[in-house]
C-alpha cells in the first residue's frame, strides 16, 4: 500500500507538475499602507467614458472625482499574457520574454504556448503488464522572466494576496497568498475542453475547437455517459482517464437526474447544475483523482442535448497545486463555495461551436461572475481583518470574455450583425459595465477609509470585422513560397512551406519572423541581412490597403529593436504587426496557414478583439489616490506606482514613473 501512496505523489507531479522559486523572508514594513487593486481585463476607456457621461456608472464617476481617472497604455503587442507580464515585472517583453500567446521553437519550427511549458520526466516508467510505474516526474515551468512586484512587496513586509493574476501559472511562491489564473489548465491539461452529448442528427460528431461532440442513444429513458479527464500515467500510452455518470430522463416532464459515483443532481431543461463531483480511478481502489463539472440540460424532446463544462480542478481537493500556499484554494472554497479554476472560465469555444447560444453563454458567464462576487466578498472581509501593510489584487474576466463574443451584437457595422438583434444581447456589454460599477460601489462602501483603491485594465477593445491573412500577403509579395500551392488548404502550423525559398513567415496573433540562417531550422536569410529585410517588410506593410476606400490594414508595424529593451530582445519576433482598428490577424494566420484570399470578413462569434495597434486599445486607470495626469502612463508605470505607494523604490530594471504624487521611499533591497 505504501508504494502506491508514493506513486500517487508522482502522479500529480507528472500530470500537473509545478516548479516554484523560493521567496525571501518577510521584513518589518516601513509603512502601514493598504491597497486594493482591481484588475478588470479588457475594460475599454471609450466605452467606460461613454457610460459615465450617460450617468450610468455612478461609482466609477465617484472614484474618478475622489482621486483621478486616465487612460493606461497597454503593451506591444496588446495581448493579455504580454500586458499582464508588463504589469507583473515592470518591464516590456525584452525584459520578461513573453511576446505573444504563441511562441515558436526555432529548432523544430513548432509553436507552443508562451507562458509555461512542460518538461518531460527524465526516467522511463517501469512496465508491469499493462501498468506503468512512474519513476520520476516531469514539471511545468513558468516562462516569464523577472521579479514580480508582489515579491518585492513581500520582501519589505507587505502581506499580499493575488487572486488569479494572469500569466502567473505555475504560481510563484512567496510569503503571501496566490491563486493561479490565466494559464491554469482543466483536468485534461487543456485550456478548457467541453463535452456535448446529443442524439440530434443536425450535429456532426467528433472534435471541434475546444470541445467534443458525442452521439448518444437514450434507451428506456436512461443513458450511460463518460467524461474524459487527465491522462493516466499508470497505463501504457497515457490514455485519458474517464469518469462514468448516468442520466435518467423523465418521460413526462422536462427534467433529468444525473448520477455520478458520489453525487446526484436533478435539473430541468434550460437549467444549469451546481458543481458536480466526478472521480477518475487511475488505479482501481488505489489512486483516485477528483474533478468537478457543471451541466446544462438543453433538451429532452424531440432530441436529448446535454452540455458538460470542462472538468475543472476542484479547489476543495485540488489534483494539483494551483495556489500558494497550497491550502489557499481550499480556504477560498470553504468560505465561498466551489468555483471555476480553469484559466478563462467563460466558455467562448462552446459559443463559437454553436453548442451554446449567445444567451446560454451569457448565463454561463454570469455563473462565473457570481462566483467572483462571492469570492471578492470573502477576500475583502479577510483583508479587512488583517493588520499592517497589505495588498489585495482581485481579477475579473467577464468584461474581456463577453466583449470578445458579443461585440457583433452591439456593432451595427459588423458584417455579421443581425438587424433583428434582441435588445438584451445588444445591451449585454453595457449591462456588463453596469455590473462592474455595482461591484466597485460595493467595494467602496465596505473598504476601510484609509485604504488605497486602484482599478485598472490591461487593454481596451475594438471591433474585429475583417481578418488579414498575413502569410498570404507575404506570399503575394514574394517573401513566402509554398511547395505546392494547390494543397494550401491542407497546410497548417507552417507545414507545406518551401523553406529553401522563404524569407519571412508569420504565426501567432502579431508576430512576423525572418527565416534567418543559423537561427531558424531551415533559415536562408543571412544574419547580416535580417534587419534590412525586416525594415523593407515594415515599409511595405504600411502601404497595405483594403477595399474600394483603401483602408489601411496595418498601422503599427514595429521592429523589435524599436520597442524592446532587455536580455530577451533577440528572442522576439522580428516584426510586431499592429493592425488597424477593425482588423486583426486571421484565424488562419494564428495557426500558420496560408489561404488563397488576402482579406476576408470575420464571420465568427468571436467578434471583438484587442490584438491590433496598441494605440487603439489602451486600458483604464482610476483611483481614490490623486493621479498625476501630466504623465502618459502605461502598465509599467503602474508597477512602479504600486511600489511607490508603499514607499519602496523600484529596482533598476523597472523603467516606469509613478502616477501617484510622491510618497516617502526606502531603497530597494536586493534579495
Amino acid at each position: 500500500m505504501k508504494i502506491w501512496m508514493v506513486l500517487a505523489g508522482y502522479l500529480f507531479a507528472s500530470i500537473f507538475s509545478l516548479g516554484f522559486a523560493t521567496g525571501s523572508p518577510n521584513r518589518t514594513s516601513n509603512t502601514q499602507t493598504r491597497m486594493i487593486l482591481l484588475g478588470i481585463d479588457g475594460m475599454d476607456p471609450a466605452m467606460l467614458q461613454g457610460f459615465m457621461d450617460q450617468g450610468a456608472m455612478p461609482n466609477f464617476s465617484r472614484l474618478a472625482a475622489q482621486g483621478g481617472y486616465m487612460r493606461l497604455g497597454t503593451s506591444v503587442p496588446p495581448q493579455s499574457p504580454v500586458a499582464w507580464s508588463n504589469l507583473i515585472t515592470g518591464m516590456d517583453s525584452g525584459g520578461h520574454g513573453i511576446f505573444d500567446f504563441i511562441a515558436l521553437d526555432r529548432t523544430t519550427m513548432l509553436p507552443y504556448l508562451s507562458t509555461s511549458k512542460t518538461e518531460a520526466a527524465t526516467t522511463e516508467p517501469l512496465a508491469i503488464g499493462k501498468w506503468r510505474i512512474p519513476l520520476s516526474s516531469g514539471k511545468t515551468v513558468q516562462m516569464r522572466d523577472g521579479t514580480a512586484f508582489w515579491e518585492i512587496l513581500e520582501e519589505h513586509g507587505v502581506n499580499t494576496t493575488m487572486f488569479r493574476m494572469p500569466a502567473n501559472y505555475p504560481p510563484i511562491e512567496t510569503g503571501g497568498k496566490a491563486l493561479s489564473g490565466m494559464g491554469t489548465p482543466d483536468m485534461r491539461g487543456s485550456s478548457g475542453t467541453f463535452t456535448f452529448y446529443t442524439d440530434d442528427p443536425a450535429f456532426k460528431m467528433g472534435t471541434v475547437s475546444g470541445g467534443e461532440i458525442y452521439r448518444v442513444n437514450v434507451h428506456n429513458n436512461a443513458i450511460t455517459l463518460t467524461v474524459k479527464g487527465p491522462p493516466n500515467p499508470f497505463l501504457g500510452g497515457n490514455p485519458p482517464a474517464k469518469a462514468e455518470f448516468k442520466v435518467y430522463v423523465d418521460a413526462d416532464n422536462p427534467v433529468a437526474l444525473i448520477r455520478t459515483d458520489s453525487e446526484k443532481v436533478l435539473i430541468k431543461v434550460g437549467e444549469w447544475s451546481d458543481w458536480v463531483k466526478v472521480n477518475y480511478n487511475l488505479v482501481p481502489s488505489l489512486v483516485n483523482v477528483p474533478g468537478m463539472v457543471r451541466f446544462l440540460l438543453q433538451g429532452i424532446d424531440p432530441y436529448f442535448a446535454l452540455y458538460a463544462s470542462p472538468v475543472n480542478i476542484d479547489p476543495r481537493d485540488p489534483a494539483q497545486t494551483i495556489a500558494t500556499p497550497a491550502e489557499y484554494a481550499f480556504e477560498l472554497a470553504e468560505h465561498a463555495g466551489p468555483f471555476y479554476t480553469q484559466e478563462m472560465p467563460e466558455d467562448t469555444k462552446a459559443l463559437s461551436a454553436h453548442i451554446l447560444s449567445p444567451r446560454e453563454f451569457l448565463a454561463q458567464s454570469e455563473l462565473v461572475l457570481n462566483e467572483r462576487k462571492r469570492l471578492l466578498h470573502s477576500e475583502l472581509h479577510r483583508f479587512k481583518g488583517t493588520q499592517g501593510a497589505a495588498l489585495l489584487f482581485f481579477y475579473f474576466s467577464s468584461v474581456d470574455q463577453r466583449n470578445h463574443m458579443l461585440a457583433r451584437q452591439m456593432d451595427p457595422s459588423h458584417p455579421f450583425h443581425a438587424k433583428d438583434t434582441p435588445k438584451d444581447l445588444a445591451m449585454a456589454m453595457k449591462n456588463t459595465y453596469l455590473e462592474m460599477d455595482q461591484i466597485l460601489g460595493w467595494v467602496m462602501e465596505n473598504m476601510d477609509a484609509d485604504t488605497s483603491l486602484v482599478v485598472m485594465s490591461d487593454h481596451g477593445f475594438a471591433p474585429f470585422r475583417r481578418q488579414a491573412n498575413l502569410n498570404t500577403w507575404l506570399e503575394q509579395h514574394g517573401y513566402l513560397v509554398l511547395k505546392d500551392p494547390s494543397k494550401r488548404d491542407r497546410y497548417e502550423w507552417l507545414l507545406g512551406i518551401d523553406w529553401k525559398k522563404t524569407k519571412a513567415f508569420a504565426i501567432g496573433l502579431n508576430s512576423l519572423y525572418m527565416n534567418v540562417k543559423g537561427r531558424e531550422r531551415f533559415g536562408i536569410v543571412a544574419p547580416g541581412e535580417r534587419a534590412g529585410l525586416a525594415r523593407e517588410i515594415v515599409e511595405k506593410l504600411k502601404a497595405w490597403r483594403d477595399g474600394p476606400e483603401g483602408q489601411l490594414v496595418v498601422t503599427q508595424p514595429l521592429l523589435r529593436e524599436e520597442i524592446y529593451n532587455g536580455p530577451h530582445v533577440q528572442e522576439a519576433p522580428d516584426i510586431l504587426v499592429g493592425y488597424a482598428r477593425g482588423y486583426r490577424a486571421s484565424w488562419a494566420t494564428t495557426s500558420g496557414k496560408i489561404p488563397s484570399v488576402l482579406i476576408e470578413d470575420n464571420n465568427e462569434e468571436w467578434s471583438g478583439d484587442h490584438c491590433m495597434d496598441s494605440r487603439a486599445v489602451p486600458g483604464i486607470l482610476s483611483s481614490n489616490e490623486a493621479l498625476n495626469r501630466q504623465i502618459t502612463a502605461d502598465l509599467k508605470d503602474l508597477t512602479v506606482s504600486i511600489l511607490d505607494r508603499f514607499g519602496i523604490n523600484a529596482p533598476p530594471q523597472m523603467k516606469g514613473d509613478s502616477v501617484f504624487y510622491s510618497h516617502q521611499k526606502t531603497d530597494y533591497l536586493n534579495p
